[in-house]
């Protein structure tokens, strides 16, 4: 199994040892008319991509061809044409448009591409007649109506006249808070539209706006924003005391504490009680649940008690002791993390297991509970957890996700798991599980154990009849390349030819592994790609990635 073999001799696509973004853009373009005339997505794009934009720009062609907006814009064509560089010709597709939104969509996305080209005057005058026509978009039902305003105030700040762009988009609540934001985080020339942010999210006083702020100054950085951004919000939370959406209530206060202001989001929590008293198992369980890490963060520790025991539900119960227990251990206070963790076990065990659902409920909270205890390290204690399973996929199941949860983190306690995992595959005869183990080891520098699993899952899958296994050959080609290839580029190639590895999926994955490493050795794995489609999209892939290198 290890590679020790020749170099590939599958046939080669035709662009010699060093190739080319145009020798690959044009085999693109050769395999796109090969596709079956019925194909409708990757025939038309390809066909698109070579006689629109190929002639101008071949980058754009090839990123063309592998986008997959699942909602794309009516005036999609003409932003991919503009990007291309074809101005004139945009805007003259653009001015044909019958529908008005398509038309000022149309004409607003080749400005966006003019002024990334640095024509900021001709950007200009297009945005100023765009802007004229806005108010003709009042009433109309087209989904898309609402995005122009939008897109006219972002250009308009990009183009140096924040002023024009509260003119196009201010007012609008909380709406308008997410995208004064989005402009001033991407124009940092338009950093003042946040006080205009700030002063909307006043204005309304809900919570979400105001979380929103406080994210940005958060994963900006700077303490000083971050202290007045928690002192500006903190005057506001005094209105929201009877608000009912508990979740952007909670999420406000959660924001708060990372921002280092714990009084007002204590004043925000406060009214807990009246979010779960009453309501049903799902409220009470979604409430507490976001509540509890709250309330552990603010050193309230009979609260945490009284808000768990005030879901009716047991099952649901035991989740949210997980939750909290999981918290505890997090802030440094594993006394208080195991006692809960014993109370979650002690309900979750109690759960009935005869009828299906209520099995099914017990194995959830079993299963969360385990995952917690291997976040904070408790390798043993998670596996007795598993051992209560109620059937052995499950079994099997949770063991490989306890193991995938703790590994980055709890690399020196894993054996066990990973024996455990072992066992499980090998009672199942179960190739792929097994190469999750050998994954495991290496993941942990137990190369020997790696080499071991993996010369037991060849044996397996040589048994299996490609069994559940087609698909994994990609993952095994990829360990096995890592072990005895040296992570070496060049030494890909022959590891998938020895290993017989011809699944679709499995190519594209080794095509996506060796790419950043070597354009050359992933144009000689697509080569040995049989989905056309793949084949397609790989090459693509790989030129758009020469087409990025710098010079």
């Amino acid at each position: 199994m290890l590679y020790l073999g020749a170099p590939a001799s599958a046939a080669q696509i035709s662009c010699g040892p060093s190739p080319s973004v145009k020798c690959l853009a044009a085999t693109v373009f050769s395999l796109g008319k090969q596709l079956p005339a019925n194909d409708t997505f990757y025939r038309p794009h390809v066909a698109f991509a070579e006689r629109e934009l190929a002639p101008n720009d071949l980058k754009t062609a090839l990123e063309y061809i592998i986008s997959d907006n699942p909602d794309p814009s009516p005036w999609e064509s003409i932003d991919w044409i503009a990007q291309a560089g074809r101005f004139g010709d945009a805007l003259a597709l653009a001015r044909q448009r019958k529908s008005t939104v398509e038309r000022l969509g149309g004409l607003l996305s080749v400005a966006s591409h003019l002024l990334e080209a640095h024509d900021a005057a001709q950007a200009r005058e297009i945005v100023a007649g765009v802007e004229r026509e806005l108010p003709s978009l009042a009433g109309d039902s087209d989904e898309y109506a609402g995005i122009i305003p939008v897109v006219a105030g972002e250009l308009w700040a990009g183009l140096g006249r924040t002023d024009r762009t509260l003119r196009v988009i201010g007012g609008r609540g909380a709406g308008t808070v997410d995208q004064l934001l989005m402009i001033a985080n991407k124009y940092p020339a338009a950093a003042g539209l946040r006080e205009q942010a700030w002063r909307e999210a006043e204005r309304i006083g809900e919570p979400f706006p105001l979380r929103q702020l406080l994210q940005d100054a958060i994963d900006r950085g700077d303490p000083a924003d971050i202290a007045h951004a928690a002192q500006r919000a903190g005057k506001v939370v005094d209105r929201m005391t009877d608000h009912d959406n508990a979740s952007a209530v909670i999420a406000l206060a959660r924001a708060l504490l990372t921002a280092g202001a714990p009084n007002p989001a204590a004043r925000l929590i406060k009214p807990w009680r009246q979010w779960v008293d009453g309501k049903d198992a799902a409220a009470q369980f979604n409430a507490v649940n976001m509540l509890v890490p709250v309330l552990v963060r603010l050193g309230r520790d009979d609260e945490v008690r009284q808000a768990t025991e005030a879901v009716n539900d047991i099952r649901e119960r035991a989740r949210v002791l997980t939750t909290a227990s999981a918290e505890y251990f997090k802030i440094g206070r594993p006394e208080i993390g195991q006692k809960l963790d014993a109370d979650a076990l002690t309900l979750a065990e109690a759960v009935p297991g005869e009828q299906q659902k209520l099995r099914s409920s017990r194995d959830s909270a079993l299963h969360n509970l385990a995952l917690a205890r291997a976040d904070h390290g408790d390798i043993q204690g998670a596996l007795a957890v598993v051992d209560q399973l109620s059937n052995g996929a499950k079994v099997r199941d949770l063991t490989h996700w306890l193991v995938q949860r703790a590994i980055g983190g709890h690399g020196a306690v894993m054996a066990p798991a990973i024996e455990r995992l072992e066992q499980l595959a090998v009672a199942a005869h179960d190739p792929d599980l097994l190469r999750e183990a050998a994954e495991a080891w290496y993941a942990v520098g137990n190369e020997r154990k790696a080499r071991e699993d993996l010369a037991q899952v060849v044996k397996m899958r040589e048994g299996a009849q490609g069994q559940r296994s087609g698909g994994q050959s990609g993952r095994i080609a990829e360990l096995v390349w890592h072990l005895d290839g040296m992570s070496k580029a060049e030494t890909m190639v022959g590891i998938v030819d020895k290993l017989g590895v011809t699944d679709p999926g499995a190519i594209d994955r080794l095509v996506e592994v060796i790419r950043p490493l070597s354009s050359a050795v992933a144009v000689q794995l697509a080569a040995r790609q049989t989905d056309v489609t793949r084949q397609i999209d790989e090459l693509a892939k790989i030129a758009i990635a020469m087409a990025q290198k710098p010079k």
